[in-house]
């Protein structure tokens, strides 16, 4: 657990009540809490306090069941359901684990369980296409009402609210905005700043190349690109407003962009015209993890989302004498600097759930004050200071160029970009991109032909599924 876990503890039970006054009260009253100041601490104490009596006083005992496939955050779990239990002596939350940490083998369990009508109350994603998915064939309820109920405005209170359909049915938290992991080492040797808030596409190119060294299998690389479908649009995540893989009005696939086309072949030049990227074949015949990539010091540079700051330190799963330096996402081409893919984990009330306000209630709960207390990933909270929640993440700053990080954390320009547009067979576009895209960058069909081919087949399945 890293030190800041339990001050956030220790906190919790001060600030809690003002997120949870009537089992809500949103980010401004949260905010004040953590300003501190006798008076907040005061009325704070004298929330927590009704919120218990008002519990005990319900009489009923009542038991959530929360599915999750975290297994790694247990002790941080129960710590949430114990404070939680502080201000609802009645409710006691029950986390049961899935996949050991692997969200597609908790997927195929849950999904079963859910279809069968197992009686579960609290169930997570990893990201909204999953979300969306689960929540066009009715696994989960609408929660717009219980928000209403509440007195607070979600989009208010959350830095970034996903709808289905035009209805909020989870709420997120554990934000993953996505910037550059850098060696500092490699960076110093090739004698190379810390790249600019501004820095360009093209400036990671030049970096790339100036840092791959060696030849064979003790070559360096400069630059790695895994084998996830973000990869093969990254770009457009400076020059496009939503999902790249369909048009805005959502009338067809978006593949006929030219910056798509670009970008692609962009990746390509880095992987088999200057070679300082790990070549996309090799990624995938030899399943590369791009954890050890980078911590063994085989990479020089990472674009990967915030999920990993609580790894650079780890010093007992991921030994490395390095440093790791940060930079954002870069612009591509002409576009505004400061945007990045921002994506979150999303927390919703079972359709099976038996106490669906309860379960709504400690939602709330878990998705702020939870957030600070496991300490492990950014809140979504509305109004957040980013690098308090990056703070509870290091244990050891000797391998975190700190600086760095609260520099791009805190960039003036940052800008999240929120995919809206992310219909029930988004996972099968993406899947369906994957492939064409990799017939390219296989060097097994040219990228005008790879191209067509997933424009014709991504409007045969928009066809398939009905549109959105």
């Amino acid at each position: 657990m890293k030190k800041t876990h339990l001050l956030a503890a220790l906190m919790a039970s001060a600030m809690a009540a003002s997120v949870l006054a009537g089992c809500g009260g949103g980010s401004t009253e949260t905010e004040a809490a953590a300003a501190g100041g006798s008076e907040a601490a005061a009325d704070s104490g004298e929330a927590a306090a009704d919120g218990a009596e008002a519990a005990a006083d319900s009489g009923e005992e009542i038991t959530l069941r929360f599915l999750s496939w975290q297994t790694d955050y247990q002790d941080l779990n129960e710590q949430v359901a114990a404070a939680y239990k502080e201000l609802h002596p009645n409710i006691t939350v029950q986390f049961d684990y899935y996949g050991d940490m692997t969200a597609t083998e908790y997927y195929k369990k849950v999904d079963l369980m859910a279809m069968g009508g197992d009686e579960m109350d609290i169930l997570m994603t990893s990201a909204f296409p999953e979300h969306a998915q689960r929540a066009a064939s009715g696994t989960y309820l609408a929660l717009d009402d219980y928000f209403a109920n509440e007195g607070v405005v979600p989009e208010e209170a959350y830095s970034i609210i996903q709808k289905v359909d035009d209805k909020i049915y989870g709420i997120p938290g554990d934000l993953k905005s996505w910037f550059v992991l850098i060696n500092k080492d490699m960076l110093d040797a090739a004698g190379l700043e810390v790249p600019s808030l501004d820095w360009t596409w093209d400036d990671y190119r030049e970096y790339a190349k100036a840092m791959t060294t060696g030849e064979g299998a003790s070559k360096i690389y400069g630059s790695y690109f895994h084998s996830w479908d973000h990869y093969d649009y990254m770009g457009m995540w400076s020059t496009y407003p939503d999902n790249p893989m369909f048009k805005l009005d959502m009338s067809g696939v978006n593949f006929d962009d030219p910056d798509f086309k670009d970008w692609l072949q962009f990746r390509y030049d880095l992987e088999q015209v200057d070679k300082s990227s790990v070549s996309y074949g090799d990624v995938k015949s030899l399943n590369m993890n791009y954890r050890d990539k980078f911590f063994k010091g085989e990479i020089a540079m990472l674009p990967i989302g915030n999920f990993i700051v609580p790894e650079l330190d780890d010093q007992d799963k991921y030994p490395h004498e390095f440093t790791t330096t940060f930079a954002p996402i870069p612009a591509w081409k002409d576009a505004e600097p400061g945007t990045t893919y921002t994506e979150s984990h999303f927390y919703s009330v079972s359709t099976n759930s038996k106490h669906p306000q309860e379960a709504y209630d400690f939602i709330r709960f878990y998705t702020t004050e939870g957030m600070r207390i496991r300490g492990i990933s950014v809140s979504a909270e509305a109004g957040i200071d980013k690098m308090e929640f990056m703070d509870m993440q290091i244990e050891d700053p000797t391998y975190i160029d700190v600086e760095a990080l609260e520099a791009v954390m805190n960039n003036p320009a940052w800008k999240d970009l929120v995919y809206t547009n992310v219909p029930s067979y988004n996972k099968e576009m993406s899947q369906l991109m994957l492939d064409e895209c990799s017939k390219f960058l296989l060097g097994t069909d040219t990228i005008d032909n790879a191209i067509s081919s997933l424009i014709t087949n991504g409007t045969q399945l928009m066809k398939d599924k009905g549109g959105q």
